[in-house]
């Protein structure tokens, strides 16, 4: 299944793009919040669900 992963390595977090099951490291941030944006920019561009720690996570709600 091909998505976006969001790990926490050490005191960082690490946005993947899982694909065919390869893992590919794209980022690491230092917040969560962080990981969080970049992970849905690339999800939107590439059509794909992020998921924390095995759940799907849902896209922020726009302000506005």
């Amino acid at each position: 299944m091909n998505q976006i992963r969001i790990e926490a390595k050490g005191n960082q977090f690490v946005v993947q793009f899982v694909e065919n099951g390869k893992v590919q490291d794209m980022d690491s941030r230092n917040t969560y919040k962080d990981a969080e944006d970049f992970a849905f920019y690339l999800a939107e561009r590439l059509k794909l669900d992020v998921f924390y720690q095995g759940q799907k996570v849902n896209p922020p709600r726009s302000k506005g």
